[in-house]
């Protein structure tokens, strides 16, 4: 399977390019810097200009499905995240790409039986713009026609660095996966790993889905 991991330089980004690596498919890591997603063994670099649609046509043509994982911090309110989501729904399928998995954020996801947690009392205000232009992506994607078949996985609230442990939960919904202590997290690892799974399988088109342990 052939790979198009827009911010494979980052810390998911890179993450989920390695577990496709090592399963044995074809990586094509793009960004603006050549050099920072060269730093991945075995991947492709492939430079692009985020904002130039037939930039992107070009860099993603030949992959089976696109992965971005953005979490551009250069503007106040971190509107380069949903402009992704909304810059890829026309080049993707011109380039003949008709997957798209974006990995969104865990502050869009709902800690049952209250509200999301972006908007639960005591969230890190640093995080809250971030979060909220996260949680738009999805608005988006929803919108996009019959041309792209798209999936949204954002992660739970604790991201814990650390490799593949097996021990997680996937589930389909916009409801954080929590353990018996209310905890709602997963390694890196293992993220990856439900990322590629979807990939792989392909289990939740259209639909927003995560993962805990």
């Amino acid at each position: 399977m052939d790979i198009a991991v827009i911010g494979a330089s980052g810390r998911l980004g890179g993450a989920i390019a390695r577990e496709a690596l090592a399963r044995g498919h074809e990586v094509m890591a793009i960004g603006r810097d050549p050099a920072a997603p060269a730093a991945i063994r075995g991947a492709r670099a492939v430079p692009a200009d985020l904002d130039d649609r037939d930039s992107i046509a070009d860099a993603v043509a030949g992959s089976y499905v696109i992965v971005p994982s953005v979490t551009d911090r250069t503007t106040a309110d971190r509107s380069r995240i949903p402009a992704t989501a909304a810059l890829l729904l026309e080049p993707a399928p011109r380039a003949g790409v008709r997957r798209i998995a974006f990995v969104g954020g865990g502050g869009s996801l709902h800690v049952a039986p209250g509200p999301r947690a972006v908007d639960a009392p005591g969230f890190p205000k640093r995080y809250r713009a971030e979060a909220l232009a996260q949680a738009e992506a999805p608005r988006i994607l929803e919108g996009a026609g019959d041309d792209v078949e798209w999936t949204f996985t954002p992660p739970p609230q604790y991201l814990l660095p650390g490799e593949k442990t097996g021990r997680h939960v996937v589930r389909a919904g916009d409801e954080a996966v929590v353990n018996a202590d209310g905890d709602s997290a997963v390694t890196e690892g293992d993220f990856a790993a439900v990322l590629v799974d979807e990939l792989e399988q392909n289990r939740f088109p259209r639909r927003r889905f995560t993962a805990g342990s």
